[in-house]
């Protein structure tokens, strides 16, 4: 402790500076560790269809929108349903972009029943490897 101290038990100017720089580091590092940093999380992605209702025959008119900071890889969109006229899958490759947004179209055979239910899946995967889904259920009328 002698050596931080001068003749008059005062501290000298380096340790003054010494102890100033000691407590600007410890807030600093107090403030890296609390610094909000973004968590690697999956694409955000929506399916957006005017009616949950469709006519038999009709078409089902839809758009899937994706979302993904960290860049978007594929985009796997289906429609299920019992009749095996209205049923298929598509994938699609989206390199080099964040944000995508699909439109598609399926046509609806005629002589489907009424109340008949539809599903659309749609599967979003970023570049990191996270996926994010969304569905929407729809009746045949």
């Amino acid at each position: 402790m002698t050596a931080t101290r001068g003749r008059t038990g005062a501290p000298t100017p380096a340790s003054r500076l010494a102890s100033r720089l000691l407590r600007l580091g410890v807030c600093a590092s107090a403030m890296a560790c609390t610094d909000p940093r973004a968590r690697p999380a999956p694409p955000a992605i929506e399916i957006l269809i005017p009616a949950l209702t469709v006519h038999s025959p009709g078409v089902i008119a839809a758009s899937v929108v994706a979302h993904d900071l960290a860049g978007m890889d594929s985009l796997h969109v289906s429609v299920q349903s019992p009749d095996p006229r209205l049923q298929g899958d598509s994938l699609y490759l989206e390199p080099d972009t964040t944000d995508v947004t699909l439109n598609v179209v399926w046509t609806v055979p005629g002589s489907l029943p009424a109340g008949t239910r539809i599903a659309l899946y749609a599967k979003a995967w970023n570049l990191i490897g996270f996926a994010a889904s969304d569905s929407v259920i729809l009746t045949s009328q």
